[in-house]
């Protein structure tokens, strides 16, 4: 199996490759490219390799202005910091797409599912996976309203340490220890939070991994957890432990 990887940050292309060694050490990665003008170069003059890695905005301008020409026929996996090129990347033979900073777990889903699609040894259907990749593109929350005694304020997603429900309304404490209210369905509310930041560890609580000070075995098969500026700790449910410890992992 070939892969060409499409990227213009080094430390980037380097993740990429270390996750491609990691899921299959037989894979060959055929070259790393850079710009728009170096992809029309190497894909005129080699063979299409079985699947590409593709950043979107590169040194020389969007990618699109290649891939419109039809010169990439292979399966992309499309590697981005911009969540809003979702319908370019379908046009575009796009199997999947991937927000950076990019997680093991996302990568190898990714490859599972190229490999899913290519042992079955036909064209790729491109409409009947439209569905999965809008998931994987789905924009993620970033700020909540809040309230702070008679005030209502924006809270910052990223600085929210955990979020807690109970009677229907939502506790969020942030990274100086101040707690807000709001009322959202909590359910609800997990689906719009990026899962590689936020997990519900149980039925009424989530954390953010960035606060995460320390984790240790708890009774009955949990796992106690240690947040930033919070005293009280955390604990998993049965249910979620298993699932949490490979989150945690990424």
């Amino acid at each position: 199996m070939t892969i060409v990887i499409i990227e213009d940050e080094s430390l980037n292309a380097e993740q990429l490759l270390f996750y491609i060694e990691k899921y299959d050490s037989s894979i060959t990665v055929a070259t790393v490219l850079k710009s728009n003008e170096e992809i029309l170069a190497w894909f005129t003059e080699h063979k299409m390799p079985d699947l590409v890695f593709c950043d979107i905005k590169l040194l020389d301008g969007n990618v699109f202005t290649s891939l419109q020409r039809d010169i990439i026929t292979c399966p992309i996996i499309f590697t981005t910091a911009f969540n809003d090129f979702y319908q370019e990347a379908f046009d575009s033979n796009g199997i999947a797409y991937l927000l950076k900073p990019i997680s093991y777990k996302s990568f190898e889903a990714a490859m599972s599912k190229f490999n899913r699609l290519a042992s079955k040894n036909q064209p790729i259907d491109w409409a009947s996976i439209s569905s999965a990749i809008s998931k994987i593109n789905h924009r993620y929350k970033e700020r909540i309203l809040v309230k702070a005694n008679a005030n209502t304020l924006l809270l910052e997603v990223k600085n929210i340490v955990s979020i807690s429900t109970h009677l229907g309304i939502c506790h969020a404490v942030d990274n100086k220890g101040k707690t807000y209210e709001f009322r959202q369905r909590f359910a609800d509310l997990a689906e719009k939070l990026n899962p590689n930041i936020f997990f519900k560890i149980n039925r009424g609580e989530m954390v953010n991994i960035n606060f995460i000070e320390s984790i240790e075995p708890y009774f009955n098969d949990r796992i106690s957890i240690k947040l930033i500026n919070q005293s009280q700790r955390l604990t998993t449910s049965t249910a979620t432990t298993a699932e949490f410890r490979k989150w945690i992992e990424g």
